[in-house]
C-alpha cells in the first residue's frame, strides 16, 4: 500500500475520489494504492497549519496517517474511509513510534503524545519556536529546540515516562 501528497489536484474522473471536507476551500489531495493495486484519491480539509502537509504509514497496521494543514487522518486505503480523525490540529510535525503504539506529535512549541487519534500527554512548552523530530530509538525520540541560537539545542523524550531532557530550558 502507498500513499502520497499530489501537487495539484487530478483531472475530473481520473480517480474515484473520495472527501473529508468539512469546511474552506483549503483541501490537501493525496492518492492512495490499495493492497490490491487499485489507486484512488483522498480530499482533506486542512487545518490551522496550512504549511504542514505530511504522508505517514503506520508500521504492519495498513493505515496512513494523513496531516493536512496540521489536522491528522487516519486512514485505510482498503476500506477508503477516514477511520479517526485527530483532536489537535496544528502537528507540524510527527512520528510514529513502534514500540509504544504512538505518535509524538509538535505543534514547534511543545510535544504531544497521541494514541489512536487522542492526545493522551501535552508537555509544557519547551521552545521557543520550532522543535525537530530526528531519530527515534526505542520508545525514546531526539531532536532539537529552537533555543534563539542558529544551532538549537539537543533533546531527548522519552515516550513511556514522559521524561524531557534538555539543556536549554524555555523561559516564555
Amino acid at each position: 500500500m502507498e500513499a502520497s501528497i499530489l501537487d495539484r489536484p487530478p483531472l475530473s474522473g481520473e480517480f474515484e475520489e473520495h472527501s473529508v471536507i468539512e469546511s474552506g476551500n483549503n483541501t490537501l489531495w493525496v492518492k492512495f494504492l490499495d493492497s490490491e493495486y487499485l489507486e484512488w484519491v483522498g480530499v482533506f480539509s486542512q487545518g490551522d497549519c496550512e504549511s504542514t502537509n505530511l504522508v505517514l504509514p503506520l508500521q504492519d497496521k495498513h493505515l496512513f496517517l494523513i496531516v493536512a494543514g496540521g489536522q491528522g487522518y487516519l486512514v485505510d486505503p482498503d476500506s477508503r474511509k477516514v477511520m479517526a480523525k485527530t483532536d489537535w490540529d496544528m502537528i507540524e510535525a510527527v512520528a510514529y513510534n513502534g514500540e509504544t503504539n504512538c505518535f509524538v506529535a509538535t505543534d514547534g512549541l511543545c510535544l504531544a503524545v497521541i494514541e489512536g487519534t487522542n492526545m493522551v500527554w501535552s508537555g509544557n512548552r519547551v521552545s521557543a519556536d520550532g522543535i525537530s523530530i530526528e531519530k527515534q530509538v526505542g520508545s525514546t525520540v531526539y531532536g532539537r529546540v529552537n533555543d534563539l541560537t542558529a544551532e538549537g539545542c539537543e533533546y531527548s523524550f522519552n515516550i513511556k515516562t514522559k521524561e524531557f531532557n534538555c539543556k536549554w530550558e524555555c523561559f516564555f
